[in-house]
C-alpha cells in the first residue's frame, strides 16, 4: 500500500473519530420500525481477563455506529477487527499457526467469502467484513473513537452479534493477509446484544449440522436431525438433557431434514436427496420408509401433518407436492407444472404448514422468497406475498407465520389475513446472533430454532457445539 493511501485511511479513521453525533441511514422501506433500536456491547479485556474498556454497537439503518473506549495500550495505531467466533480464549492464530491469547476468536469475520484482508471501506466481497478502521491511541494510553460502517450489521448476513472484537498490538497495513501485519492480539470483547436473553440447547456431535426440528408436547421432548449424517436427537425441553433417538445412517435415512410429530407420537422425517419419508415410533423404531419415484434429483425437504391426518411433503428440486395418507400410501398429490409456482435453479419449495381449519397449505419458496397458499380442496395455488428470500422452515401460529431465513440469519414474523391469502412482514429477529437458522418449533409461548450452519457443511469451520436456540415469541 502506498504512503498516500495509508495517510488517507488514517485520516478516514480520524474523521470517524469525530462522528459521534452522526446519524445513520434511513430505515429499509416497507419494514416496520423496531420498538427499541438494536444495540450491543463488548467488554474489552486484556489477556489476564481484566476489563480495560468497552465497545458499543448501535444499528443505524443498514449500518452500525461503533464507539470504542479502551485503556492501557501503547501510543499509535492498533489494528482492530471483528473476528469470526465469540470466544476470547487462547487458540491457534492462523497468521502464525501458534497458540496465542484470544486465538479462540478465529480469523477475521468474512461474510463475503473474500479470503482477503483489505481496508475498512472495501465492499465485503473484496475484503473481510470484519476489517475496521485503525484504533488510534494517545500518549496517555487511552483511545476513544466513534465511527459508522456498513461493512457489518447487528442482523443479517453480515451480523456480528456473538462474535469478537479484537484489538492488535501494531498498526494495520490494510493489505497483508490475514491480518495486515497488525501483530499480537492484545484486547478482546464478545459482542453481546443488550437487554436480551435466549436459552441454548447444545448438541454433542462435532458435525451435527441440525436442520429439522419438532416438538412432542406430551413427552416434553424436542427432536432435531442432522443434515450431515441423519442422526436424530431427543432433547428434554425442561432439563436440556440430550439423548440419541435414532442413529444416523439408518435404512432410508442418510440425512434428516424436515421433522414433524403426529397425534400418535410418531416422528416423520424428510430424507432429502434419498427421496424418502421415514416414520419412526415414539421409542425410535423404524415403522416405515416410503420411497418417492426414482429420479435423478429428488430432494424431499419438509413436511406437515394436516388436521385430517394426511402428511404433505415438499420436494425442492422436483415440482411436485407429495402426500402420505393415513394408510401410508405415498402419491404425487399435486404436479406444480402449469401452476403459478415456477421451479428454477437452487432450492425451490421448502417449508410447509397446514392451516388449522384444514383448508390450505402454506409453502415458502426459498430461491424466490415467495410464500404460496394451496387450497386442499381445489388445489388452486395463490401467491400470498414475496420478499422472504432464503425462507427455509415455517411455523404457523394462528394467523402469524414465523419464517427461518437461513442465509439472512433472521427469523421473520409475518401477519396473515383471515383467509391466509395475503401477508405483511412485521419484523425480523436476529436473536443473539443466528447462524443459518432453518426450521422452527413452538413450545408454549416460546419458539425454538436450529442454528444449522449449513453454509459450512461443504467447507469451513463451524462454531461448536452446535445448538438449538429457544426464545420468546415476538
Amino acid at each position: 500500500m502506498n504512503r498516500l493511501k495509508m495517510l488517507g485511511l488514517l485520516a478516514l479513521a480520524g474523521a470517524f473519530g469525530n462522528s459521534a453525533s452522526a446519524g445513520g441511514m434511513e430505515p429499509v422501506p416497507g419494514m416496520a420500525p423496531a420498538s427499541t433500536p438494536l444495540a450491543a456491547t463488548a467488554a474489552i479485556r486484556d489477556a489476564a481477563g481484566e476489563v480495560r474498556g468497552t465497545a458499543t454497537f448501535q444499528q443505524m439503518g443498514l449500518g452500525v455506529q461503533v464507539t470504542v473506549e479502551v485503556s492501557g495500550l501503547t501510543p499509535g495505531g492498533h489494528g482492530m477487527h471483528v473476528h469470526e467466533y465469540g470466544r476470547c480464549t487462547p487458540g491457534v492464530d492462523p497468521a502464525t499457526n501458534t497458540v496465542v491469547p484470544f486465538g479462540g476468536a478465529g480469523g477475521h469475520f468474512d461474510p463475503g467469502m473474500s479470503h482477503n484482508h483489505d481496508d475498512p471501506v472495501a465492499p465485503d466481497k473484496y475484503g473481510h467484513g470484519g476489517d475496521l478502521p485503525m484504533l488510534m491511541v494517545g500518549a496517555d494510553g487511552m483511545a476513544r473513537m466513534t465511527f459508522t460502517t456498513n461493512k457489518i450489521s447487528l442482523t443479517g448476513m453480515n451480523g456480528v452479534l456473538n462474535r469478537a472484537l479484537v484489538i492488535h498490538a501494531m498498526p494495520d497495513d490494510y493489505k497483508t493477509d490475514p491480518a495486515g501485519k497488525s501483530g499480537m492480539r492484545e484486547r478482546c470483547g464478545i459482542i453481546t446484544r443488550n437487554n436480551f436473553s435466549v436459552r441454548n440447547y447444545p448438541l454433542p456431535g462435532p458435525t451435527d449440522f441440525p436442520e429439522g426440528i419438532a416438538y412432542d408436547a406430551k413427552k416434553g421432548m424436542i427432536y432435531t436431525g442432522s443434515a450431515a449424517n441423519g442422526t436424530i436427537y431427543a432433547i428434554n425441553a425442561a432439563s436440556g438433557t440430550v439423548s440419541k433417538f435414532s442413529e444416523g445412517g439408518a435404512y432410508g435415512r442418510r440425512i434428516a431434514l424436515g421433522l414433524k410429530v403426529d397425534a400418535q407420537g410418531r416422528l416423520w422425517v424428510a430424507g432429502g436427496a434419498q427421496g424418502t419419508v421415514s416414520v419412526l415410533s415414539p421409542d425410535g423404531m423404524i415403522l416405515n420408509v416410503l420411497e418417492t419415484p426414482m429420479s435423478p434429483a429428488p430432494y424431499l425437504n419438509d413436511l406437515t401433518v394436516a388436521p385430517d391426518g394426511n402428511v404433505y411433503v415438499t420436494d425442492s428440486r422436483r415440482p411436485v407436492i407429495f402426500r402420505v395418507d393415513r394408510n401410508m400410501n405415498l402419491t404425487a398429490w399435486l404436479d406444480l407444472t402449469g401452476t403459478p409456482i415456477k421451479y428454477g435453479l437452487g432450492v425451490n419449495l421448502n417449508g410447509i404448514a397446514a392451516t388449522p381449519d384444514g383448508r390450505f397449505l402454506l409453502a415458502i419458496q426459498l430461491n424466490t422468497g415467495d410464500l404460496w397458499r394451496i387450497d386442499l380442496r381445489t388445489k388452486a395455488v395463490r401467491k400470498v406475498m414475496g420478499g422472504l428470500k432464503n425462507g427455509d422452515g415455517i411455523l404457523l401460529d394462528g394467523h402469524t407465520l414465523y419464517v427461518g431465513r437461513n442465509k439472512d440469519q433472521v427469523v421473520s414474523k409475518v401477519s396473515l389475513s383471515a383467509d391466509y391469502g395475503s401477508g405483511t412482514l412485521v419484523s425480523e429477529e436476529p436473536l443473539m446472533g443466528l447462524r443459518y437458522p432453518t426450521t422452527l418449533a413452538m413450545i408454549g409461548g416460546d419458539l425454538v430454532v436450529p442454528q444449522s450452519q449449513l453454509d459450512k457443511l461443504m467447507g469451513g469451520t463451524p462454531e461448536t457445539p452446535f445448538k438449538l436456540t429457544r426464545f420468546r415469541k415476538f
